[in-house]
């Protein structure tokens, strides 16, 4: 079987290669216009053409992930619990471990952290930063046979050029009685704000032939539907999946309102976020723990 001609756009989730154009306006970065394609297999929205190595560093600077976290607030101790409930476990990968938020936590909870990031400066400041922790390179990670109890992804499947092809990577670095963990965004699940956003988009797009001109940080926009079937085509097998809501991207308090519409915008996304209690499918945010299935 021949391979996909490098022109033709293969869905980064299922691999199908029928597409169908979308609402959301083309963006352009490092003067290249990347278009956002529905695959008409499995939904998921993802970026096209692949965002080369160059784009990917200006896309992702070292001041991209902000101030480092300095202590744990307590974000993830019900996370936690539920690992614990698990299993005994000892080491942890935090995969794209951004400003340590999730190792500081995790260090606290006595665990055995390593963390893992593109940018090799990065790195660099992360080691200076949490001593109790270790730090490498995603090359010098997957170069090694490292393997570990937790592997812990948080908002960064949607960053992922090849995310199939990544999580077959870590799989190999996940010990046998291990689990993944996974928490983000899950951008084209149903909800009253996504609804909004896809309105105000195709406006734009269709009838005043808008671009956006921004950094496509967000290379896929998947559902709970295609996101789960990702993690079982890798190999696991779910423990724990549930999607809520929240106010992003839309404002989150009435006092960060500038204008009318973001007035409008907050008042839709409060509503969205308050029928999401009674639907368990509707939601933006994702929490997922699998393991590896056995066979």
């Amino acid at each position: 079987m021949s391979a996909t001609p490098a022109n033709i756009p293969t869905c980064l989730f299922c691999g199908d290669t029928k597409t169908t154009f979308t609402c959301f306006e083309d963006a352009v970065f490092n003067n290249k216009t990347f278009q956002y394609l529905k695959c008409c297999n499995c939904d998921l929205i993802y970026v096209y053409p692949s965002p080369t190595d160059e784009d990917l560093m200006k896309m992702y600077p070292v001041e991209y992930q902000g101030a480092f976290t300095e202590k744990g607030t307590g974000r993830y101790t019900t996370l936690f619990k539920q690992i614990r409930d698990l299993g005994t476990f000892k080491t942890v990968l935090d995969y794209g471990c951004g400003g340590g938020r999730f190792v500081v936590e995790a260090i606290d909870e006595k665990y055995e952290v390593v963390g893992a990031e593109y940018n090799p400066a990065l790195v660099a400041n992360l080691k200076s930063a949490f001593p109790s922790a270790s730090f490498q390179t995603i090359n010098d990670l997957f170069a090694s046979q490292q393997k570990f109890d937790i592997i812990f992804l948080s908002n960064v499947v949607e960053h992922l050029t090849q995310p199939k092809e990544t999580m077959l990577q870590l799989m190999q670095h996940l010990n046998d009685n291990g689990i993944f963990v996974l928490e983000g965004p899950v951008e084209n699940n149903f909800n009253l704000t996504l609804l909004t956003r896809k309105t105000l988009f195709f406006i734009r797009k269709y009838l005043f032939h808008k671009k956006a001109y921004h950094t496509p940080t967000h290379l896929l926009y998947s559902n709970r539907k295609n996101q789960e079937q990702l993690f079982k085509d890798v190999g696991l097998t779910t423990l724990f999946y549930t999607v809520d809501e929240s106010n992003w991207p839309f404002p989150s308090a009435l006092s960060e309102c500038k204008s009318t519409m973001q007035k409008l915008m907050y008042y839709i996304a409060t509503f969205s976020v308050k029928m999401s209690k009674h639907f368990s499918f509707w939601g933006n945010n994702f929490t997922y723990i699998g393991k590896k299935t056995t066979r």
